[in-house]
């Protein structure tokens, strides 16, 4: 038997097999892996991120973060966060000791040293019986005492450190590289 189509012809039976097959592929695949793909991007170029999945943070809100102890003492702050050339995070500079920020020294550790938690401690609640702090707001009869909070945050409450306050204030002093060349 002779082929009487041309080469156009074929092209077009060819792309639309690759376009069925695609579609079929992408059709199979469950909803929360297409959640959590990347936009594609022309061959050569970069995917961009569409959306953060819970539990990725932004290293912006990273600063700032308090530090806690196995005693649950805050032990130091989170002053800024080392990345590598290639874009992993690889530590945690957490300003110990002095007062207001007089004093302070840098310590870094490697990020996996820290547990890091989206939620904060639950508030102390005073015991049965006893009078609310001055300043406590009572709620009126039928209406809830607190507003629904948000349980996805885009940076943690706070990180754990299996350290004591005097372990990290005795620590080496941190030096960022530019510091390192000219002391």
């Amino acid at each position: 038997m002779k082929w009487n189509g041309s080469s156009k012809e074929v092209s077009m039976i060819l792309r639309k097999a690759t376009y069925t097959i695609a579609l079929v592929t992408l059709l199979g695949l469950p909803t929360a892996t297409l959640a959590q793909q990347t936009t594609p991007a022309p061959t050569g170029a970069v995917s961009f991120l569409t959306k953060a999945e819970p539990g990725q943070y932004r290293g912006s809100q990273l600063v700032g973060v308090k530090i806690y102890n196995a005693k649950d003492e805050n032990i130091g702050n989170v002053n800024d966060v080392l990345v590598d050339k290639k874009g992993m995070v690889i530590g945690v500079v957490i300003g110990v000791g002095g007062f207001l920020g007089i004093g302070e020294k840098n310590v870094a550790l490697p990020y996996s040293a820290i547990t890091w938690s989206d939620t904060a401690p639950a508030a102390p609640q005073p015991s049965a019986g006893a009078p609310a702090p001055a300043g406590t707001p009572s709620a009126a009869p039928g209406t809830p005492e607190t507003q629904p909070v948000n349980q996805v945050r885009d940076y943690p409450a706070r990180g754990m450190l299996a350290m004591t306050k005097e372990q990290l204030e005795a620590a080496p002093t941190f030096k960022y590289a530019s510091e390192a060349v000219t002391q």
